[in-house]
């Protein structure tokens, strides 16, 4: 079971590409916290992902490790195996919350768009300043205990044209070594940001190769996972996400919703499967889940249908309001991810790159999302 828990509607940063919804001072009471957690449980899992989000997290820190102790303690006593992540836009990270996210064994994600032009674009404090170095702060802090950690970034067609000089950014003079590429699907793309898009995903591709070739491997979300479909043929059942099944986000509120990313404002009947007080709305749950995969008519004949994501219900559900529906944007990102992946893998195979072979010839995955 993964369990996200969205502690608070607030956020000190005022993203323009936001998908979670109106910020507001609303925040998860430590009831409801303890049932979700509880309602989790319940439902007897092997092993269970309790992941925080929001808004900023880190703004209910007291809460965040109420929470995770709390749990540590009722997976251990359950004996069920626990995993711990939290999403955050690394501004109110400090050296001591970091020893204790360390500590506890975290998986921690910051979201930071790139380098100051990208960053700035789309990510500034509510008040209109920039977040930038307050990022860079907690990007170096996080890498001095975290050197694995992921950071995230998001093009929009405000800032693609910086993407491949952000990841270069964050690679080559920051250290980072994970970074995730998660398009901001839910807004129009004009024809000169989606050939500004093509161009960076080609100049990613050849800094891929470089890093390969200088024997420091970087791994990139966009051309791995795509890697990893074409060496699997496709997605397995394993890859996709739990959506509403093993897979449930918590409002601040207590209502329950297939992914994080529906929560939004927090008032989506449809999506709403239910509370922590009184567990699922079984039919309407049964319902979304019956409907989930992928029914356009012009992916069935595609030759990259089995490794295109459209099977994502809480992308689909937010372009076209039906979980089995996908749009044209979300089509354009997996032919050009497919083919750019497509195109360094052979490149780097041909070569016999060996840190290229270690990693998608001698390893067994797990998931490719």
């Amino acid at each position: 079971m993964d369990l996200c828990l969205s502690l608070t509607h607030a956020c000190n940063l005022g993203c323009t590409y936001c998908y979670a919804g109106a910020k507001r001072p609303a925040s998860m009471s430590w009831p409801v916290a303890e049932a979700g957690v509880e309602f989790a449980l319940s439902r007897r899992p092997a092993s269970m992902q309790l992941g925080f989000f929001g808004g900023e997290p880190l703004l209910e820190w007291d809460l965040l490790q109420r929470v995770t102790e709390f749990t540590e303690q009722a997976c251990a006593n359950a004996s069920v195996e626990l995993k711990k992540t939290v999403t955050t836009n690394a501004t109110l990270l400090a050296p001591e919350r970091l020893a204790w996210l360390s500590e506890h064994g975290f998986y921690p994600a910051l979201s930071i768009d790139g380098n100051r032009e990208m960053h700035d674009a789309t990510r500034r404090f509510c008040d209109g300043r920039s977040s930038f170095d307050a990022c860079m702060r907690g990007l170096d802090m996080a890498l001095a205990t975290f050197p694995e950690v992921e950071v995230i970034a998001v093009p929009d067609p405000a800032n693609v044209k910086h993407l491949a000089d952000s990841v270069r950014f964050l690679a080559d003079e920051k250290g980072v070594i994970r970074v995730s590429v998660n398009p901001n699907f839910y807004t129009d793309w004009p024809e000169e940001a989606l050939a500004q898009w093509r161009e960076a995903y080609t100049a990613l591709g050849d800094f891929y190769i470089e890093r390969y070739r200088a024997g420091r491997p970087l791994a990139l979300n966009v051309i791995d996972a795509k890697l990893i479909t074409r060496l699997k043929n496709g997605f397995e059942c394993r890859d996709r996400c739990n959506f509403g099944e093993r897979e449930i986000a918590v409002a601040p509120s207590g209502r329950i919703y297939p992914c994080e990313r529906l929560i939004g404002t927090d008032n989506n009947e449809e999506m709403c499967i239910g509370t922590v007080f009184d567990g699922f709305d079984e039919e309407k749950r049964a319902t979304i889940l019956s409907r989930r995969g992928n029914v356009n008519a012009e992916c069935i004949g595609c030759g990259i249908r089995s490794r295109c994501m459209n099977w994502c219900c809480c992308i689909n559900y937010t372009l076209t309001g039906a979980i089995d529906i996908t749009d044209g944007i979300v089509c354009f990102h997996e032919r050009a991810a497919v083919a750019e992946a497509d195109r360094v893998g052979t490149v780097l195979f041909e070569e016999r790159n060996p840190d290229f072979l270690a990693r998608f010839y001698y390893e067994d995955f797990e998931g490719v999302q």
